[in-house]
């Protein structure tokens, strides 16, 4: 077996190693956030925890793995090169503006009876929407 067919994919598609592990350590953060959201979510949900103080730091952890998302994604653009940056803003564009666009039609699709949103659903609509944009930008240009 050649070396080269031993790299990861995104290396073959000349991803650079640095850019490759900013990748990882940003979807590991994000994964870990997403855990404690849904966790959290469901603990408060179901009314496991006890009352008092208790439920309000638990429902801060997802605050907590939040930052450091923000700082691993941050770490990841600033790291990353030009084609990099065009693709993840482009998918942002994405997320953000379908996630808006969503909101607003549902707000009103709400005045007319339908049943009202929760906020963790425009959470995953920009989620999606965010991922459908990165790979259409990482099969675009590479």
């Amino acid at each position: 077996m050649s070396e080269t067919t031993s790299e990861p994919l995104l290396l073959r598609c000349g991803e650079s190693k640095r850019n490759l592990n900013n990748s990882l350590r940003a979807a590991g953060a994000i994964l870990a956030w997403a855990i404690c959201f849904a966790g959290t979510s469901q603990l408060l949900k179901r009314g496991l925890l006890p009352d008092g103080p208790a439920q309000y730091l638990i429902a801060a952890l997802p605050t907590v793995f939040g930052v450091v998302v923000l700082l691993a994604y941050g770490r990841f653009i600033r790291e990353s090169d030009e084609l990099q940056r065009i693709v993840q803003l482009q998918a942002l564009a994405l997320g953000f503006g379908g996630t808006f666009l969503a909101i607003s039609t549902y707000a009103i699709c709400e005045r007319l009876g339908a049943p009202r949103a929760d906020l963790a659903d425009a959470i995953t609509v920009m989620a999606v929407l965010y991922s459908i944009g990165s790979i259409v930008g990482w099969r675009r240009y590479w």
